[in-house]
């Protein structure tokens, strides 16, 4: 493997989709062929003593420079001599993909679904899009649906491949004891636990559930809709969309919580729900959070939307529903809550899936080639 710097603007400590898979690409590689160059932020030295690789931190973006990624280029070219890079990883096509053609070095691209899309919000960015891609030794997709969006635009199939998301919040590391205080202190003791993970924002598709559950209360009234996550301007939204619909008394929502504690959460659940759906072109590339939840043993609900018809195999490891279909979404919500044998047989489903095609080893193996 060439010796190789990821920069980007995604990483750990910060929440998210893509921090999460960057950091265990580069976990599942060789410690001493891989350099990450990402932001400074709050927490991250706790994260970064962690870590087998090296990791180098700087305030990416300088809004006194122009371009703005100036800055970044220079610190690149840094990072490249001192540690004898040999080539690029980056994530986030635009702006990084500028730096990438610069950097006059072989480069890879990391794509994600969304950063496709927005990319081509105009004929400027279309055509840096098409250069930067076309350059590239390599391009790397999260889904299937990812890499459709990239061959519409003409580029070669031979080098895309898809290397996907892969659970790190695993059944082996629920805290018993944990998970009981927790049952205690949310009051979930004789609750039917209905539960979603994830960035609140938009498209994740939580005002949707909320729309949603005074049909299911009405079926199933010891039902606590348990939210977990961050974004505290769309949590507000939340609330009050609770309050209006009167279902504020089944709404438990938990901020700032470590992953440490996620798989006491998802062990609590019976039901996990996300129906994502796409707005403009933020959308969801795959869904992380279906597996983790899978991998519990839970069945899902999903939206058809995205790369969640790849992370969800509908009748199988979940349910698919339409995102915007609030009447839909709360009769599949009735069904598994209500009819446990086929809710245990999807949940067991996924879990086997999991274990058989959802292991860093084997997803990071395709990289590793290309690397």
């Amino acid at each position: 493997m060439r010796k190789t710097l990821l920069i980007t603007i995604d990483f750990p400590p910060q929440k998210g989709g893509v921090a999460t898979y960057l950091s265990n690409i580069c976990h599942n590689l060789e410690y001493d062929k891989i350099v990450v160059l990402a932001n400074k932020q709050n927490g991250s030295e706790h994260f970064d003593n962690k870590q087998g690789y090296k990791i180098i931190r700087a305030r990416l973006f300088n809004r006194f420079f122009w371009p703005a990624w100036f800055r970044t280029l220079r610190l690149a070219k840094k990072v490249i001599r001192q540690e004898k890079v040999e080539q690029i990883l980056i994530s986030h096509v635009l702006p990084m993909g500028y730096i990438a053609l610069l950097l006059k070095l072989p480069f890879i691209v990391s794509l994600h679904g969304f950063d496709v899309l927005a990319a081509q919000k105009t004929a400027w960015k279309k055509y840096w899009l098409l250069k930067i891609l076309n350059q590239a030794k390599a391009i790397i997709v999260n889904s299937k649906f990812t890499e459709n969006e990239v061959s519409k635009l003409a580029i070669s199939s031979d080098k895309i491949s898809i290397v996907y998301p892969c659970p790190n919040i695993k059944p082996e590391d629920l805290n018993s004891q944990e998970r009981q205080t927790l049952k205690t202190e949310l009051e979930l003791h004789s609750k039917k636990v209905l539960l979603s993970v994830g960035r609140m924002v938009p498209r994740k598709g939580f005002d949707k559930v909320i729309e949603a559950l005074p049909e299911v209360i009405e079926k199933i009234p010891n039902l606590v809709y348990l939210l977990v996550g961050n974004g505290k301007r769309y949590l507000d939204d939340l609330e009050i969309l609770a309050i209006q619909k009167q279902v504020l008394d089944h709404v438990t929502i938990c901020e700032d919580i470590p992953d440490t504690n996620l798989p006491s959460f998802y062990d609590l659940a019976d039901v996990f729900i996300m129906p994502a759906r796409q707005i403009g072109s933020d959308v969801e590339g795959f869904g992380i959070v279906y597996l983790e939840a899978n991998s519990f043993g839970k069945p899902v609900i999903a939206g058809k939307s995205g790369g969640a018809s790849e992370a969800v195999i509908d009748g199988q490891t979940g349910i698919l529903v339409d995102p915007e279909n609030v009447s839909q979404i709360a009769k599949v919500i009735i069904n598994l809550m209500t009819d446990q044998e086929y809710a245990i047989k999807l949940g067991a489903q996924g879990k086997e899936r999991v274990l058989s095609e959802f292991q860093w080893d084997k997803q990071v193996a395709k990289l590793r080639d290309i690397l």
